[in-house]
């Protein structure tokens, strides 16, 4: 087993821990690693801001405070400019003391300079590593920037700042600020609006598609007034679509797009400088949040998003309208920012914007059950001890927990164990962490670039080229097989920051990538965690990529089989018997089994579907690693003999049930045996000559207690099961069985006495000179007591005939029948048995 390190961890635990300033140390904590550059150039910056121009002394005397408190500026007003204010102030008084700053993420790692810095950026999820191991102290203050962009690592980052009793600062754009303010211990709240009422935008209402919308009209009046237009869409397809849909109806507007898929370089144009009037940019809610787009006077917004929905502790990705805080952030790049701005609301609801007020922040923790199980074992703790943002769903964390410790994760404290330490321990997925750890060496490089790759899906545009790279029946080599052909294409070994990694020469690698069809941030992005796993592992990262050929992917499956760490879909089934279909763009075929992430998504009426995308597994290799498992012992009437069933199981999946034949069996088995043997007697399955000849004194027994009203003994299945399992004795073979005599003692069951009395009770009753049959039956009253009644068997004209009065007098309730089977009509009074009866029509009378 591999014993990867955490190359992100202070490299000198004690002297980090022990570092701490005359007035403390300031820990920022940026939702991206982007936002961790931009926070780090601010830091070095004296730029005049409006946050600062007027808000300035009251935000240095917060900062000063030693309280906590919360800043919420719209776009622009300079809010991360302002954490250099609070650091000043933090780490000592109005700058007396230098900041002496530094970052740490996937792309810096870990420095022995680490204790030196007062001010520290890290993201969420080295944030999150740090609490875990105990490195983040109470004199540290955390400033939390951006803090409405949530995710699972932020939530449980605030929930383990406050379980270290640590001061928060918080900078957020448009939010209700009341749930965090609460929830974080804020003395106050700053909030900042840079809104001039002299640039109110006009704000239109549209029920068109976005293509429609922008048809050569809008277009052509864009070019006219040169204006400069954002398009916010939910998806990558969406702006590409309309950015090409622009170009190739207006050409002389600058059309560009931008989504998580691409790298920032190609928005320079916007960002930097002048930009190129005309133009239209669309983009998803990765630009709408991060970016300042110059020369921008118009916003066109689609009412639309893909959030996760929370359902029976799944995560279901489902398209549902934007949340005023969204609006009112896309709106805000014009809406009292520029001249003659506009906003186009492309929704297909009642909306009025001007109506709209910030709401409370969408948590996303409660559908990340693992992470939460993950961190709190980590800490040694309950996770319902941690005081998260978001109620815990209880139920699903236990899963997951129980699940984990199956995994050999967790132990039976809930702490993590070596492995679980080790897993843990790589900056990549629960599940690639334990293939990486686990893997022989010569899978190292495919996997460590598989585990940096989201998917195949996200790392290709709908248009793609998988021509000499498909590895047919594996999303995941057919990933690695794209990576290794950009890197022999266009890469090779560079530095960023003093660390190897694959580095690719940009000209070269758009032209592939346009090519390919892939995307390009998505390589670039792979490149950065595929070095960071060989540095984990304490590899060289490699200067040459294997290819992949038939004995890798033989290999590569086989290890998926044998850890099994993903999610298990059969024939398109789940092991739940659910439907998970194999993806679109998936590379694997329909039938068979398939092994990778299973995703759900709710179509347009709101139903959630699966799918799942990843590798196809062989059958013989998940029954060479699948679990044999004694099911039980049963007597098998066909074999007339006990048999062992043995179930074969992969990841909850059944492959099939085997039999063995029982003719004897060791005092291991005695106990099951006896029990199989006495219930098949007592059902009467079981081939032994005491099975006839009980039978009648067992009915009369049974007949007994029905007459009793179910006081005397009952003899069912159970019990007469306890009769013959006690005769059975230490039985240890078939031969034995059958020799053996199984008599019943039903005098002791019940004396003969008491059976006489019962069944002396009449058979029939004279009704208007005509014999009807009694049944006695027992039922049970509300409490659960038993108590007997007698069913009266009447043909239909008899019972149309009877009053009251001609009913015999018994010791129990009368139930009343007429007719056989599944035809007959019943009813506890001769009222309400004929009011059936009338309701009847004619034609469908007894006969």
């Amino acid at each position: 087993m591999r014993t990867p390190t955490d190359r992100h961890l202070p490299p000198d635990r004690e002297a980090f821990r022990s570092a701490e300033p005359p007035t403390g140390r300031v820990l920022v904590i940026a939702p991206t690693r982007a936002a961790c550059e931009t926070i780090e150039l601010a830091l070095g910056l004296h730029l005049e801001t409006y946050l600062e121009t007027h808000h300035g002394p009251r935000v240095r005397a917060l900062a000063r405070a030693g309280a906590g408190f919360g800043i919420v500026a719209g776009t622009g007003t300079g809010k991360t400019l302002a954490i250099r204010l609070i650091a000043e102030e933090v780490v000592g008084q109005a700058g007396t003391v230098p900041l002496r700053v530094g970052v740490v993420n996937r792309e810096r790692e870990a420095t022995p300079e680490l204790p030196t810095w007062n001010v520290i950026i890290v993201t969420t999820g080295i944030a999150r590593r740090w609490f875990q191991n105990g490195d983040i102290l109470p004199h540290d203050t955390l400033v939390i920037d951006e803090i409405h962009q949530t995710s699972a690592e932020l939530e449980l980052c605030l929930a383990l700042g406050k379980r270290a009793g640590c001061r928060f600062i918080w900078l957020s754009a448009t939010v209700d600020p009341a749930l965090y303010a609460r929830y974080l211990d804020s003395a106050d709240v700053l909030e900042v609006q840079a809104f001039d009422p002299r640039k109110v935008a006009t704000v239109t209402l549209v029920r068109r598609e976005p293509l429609a919308f922008l048809d050569a009209t809008f277009l052509l009046a864009v070019e006219k007034e040169r204006r400069g237009v954002g398009v916010f869409l939910p998806t990558r397809a969406a702006v590409e679509q309309a950015a090409l849909h622009t170009r190739t109806l207006e050409p002389r507007i600058h059309a560009a797009h931008y989504h998580g898929g691409e790298p920032l370089r190609a928005l320079r144009p916007f960002l930097e400088g002048p930009p190129p009037l005309p133009y239209l940019l669309a983009m998803t809610a990765a630009g709408q949040s991060a970016l300042n787009v110059q020369g921008l006077d118009t916003v066109v917004i689609e009412d639309s998003r893909f959030a996760n929905v929370i359902e029976r502790g799944r995560n279901v990705l489902t398209r549902v309208p934007l949340g005023n805080n969204e609006l009112l952030q896309m709106a805000g790049r014009v809406h009292g920012r520029v001249e003659g701005g506009r906003v186009f609301i492309l929704s297909q609801r009642e909306l009025d914007f001007f109506a709209l007020r910030p709401t409370g922040p969408e948590f996303q923790l409660a559908g990340d059950p693992e992470r939460v199980a993950l961190t709190a074992a980590a800490l040694g703790v309950r996770a319902d001890t941690l005081d998260l943002p978001v109620p815990l769903d209880v139920p699903t964390y236990r899963r997951v927990f129980q699940r984990l410790q199956a995994r050999g994760i967790v132990d039976e404290q809930g702490r993590l164990t070596s492995y679980g330490r080790a897993v843990e321990t790589l900056p990549v997925e629960r599940a690639w962490a334990e293939l990486l750890v686990q893997a022989e060496d010569s899978l190292l490089p495919f996997l460590a670039v598989c585990s940096a790759i989201d998917s195949l899906h996200r790392m290709t545009r709908e248009a793609r080229d998988l021509a000499g790279v498909e590895v047919a029946g594996s999303d995941h080599l057919t990933a690695y097989a794209l990576y290794a052909e950009a890197y022999q294409e266009a890469g090779f070994i560079g530095e960023v920051y003093g660390l190897a990694r694959h580095l690719f020469h940009a000209e070269k690698l758009e032209r592939w990538a346009e090519r390919r069809g892939v995307l390009v941030k998505a390589l670039e992005e792979a490149a950065l965690v595929t070095a960071g796993v060989y540095r984990s592992v304490g590899v060289a990262l490699p200067e040459h990529l294997p290819p992949v050929d038939g004995d890798v992917y033989r290999r590569f499956a086989d290890l998926l089989a044998r850890v099994m760490p993903f999610d298990l879909v059969i024939d398109e089934r789940t092991a739940a018997g659910e439907q998970a279909r194999v993806a679109k763009t998936s590379v694997c075929g329909n039938w068979g089994a398939v092994t990778g992430v299973l995703r759900y998504f709710a179509d347009r009426s709101g139903t959630p579907h699966a799918s799942i995308d990843g590798t196809h597994l062989p059958a013989d290799l998940l029954r060479t690693y699948a679990h044999r498992a004694e099911a039980g012992i049963l007597y098998d009437p066909w074999h007339l003999s006990l048999v062992v069933e043995w179930r074969v199981t992969s990841a909850g999946f059944e492959l099939e049930r085997e039999r063995e034949v029982l003719s004897t069996w060791g005092p291991e088995r005695v106990d099951r045996a006896r029990h199989a043997l006495a219930e098949a007697m007592a059902r009467g399955e079981a081939e032994h000559p005491a099975v006839r000849r009980n039978q009648p004194g067992i009915d009369e027994v049974r007949e007994v207690w029905r007459r009793s009203g179910g006081r005397t003994a009952k003899l069912g299945v159970p019990e007469l099961t306890a009769l013959y399992a006690a005769q059975l004795g230490d039985v240890t073979s078939m031969d034995a069985f059958h020799a053996h005599p199984l008599a019943l003692d039903l005098e002791a069951v019940l004396p003969r006495e008491v059976r006489e009395r019962f069944l002396a009770l009449p058979d029939t009753v004279d009704l208007h000179g005509e014999r009807v049959e009694l049944d006695y039956e027992v039922e049970r009253d509300e409490h659960g007591t038993p108590f007997g009644v007698v069913w009266l068997h009447l043909s239909e004209e008899l019972a149309r005939t009877l009053v009251e009065e001609d009913l015999p007098l018994v010791d129990r309730p009368v139930r009343l029948l007429v007719g056989h089977g599944r035809d007959a009509v019943r009813a506890d009074t001769l009222f309400e048995l004929q009011e059936l009866l009338d309701l009847m029509d004619p034609s469908d009378g007894f006969d």
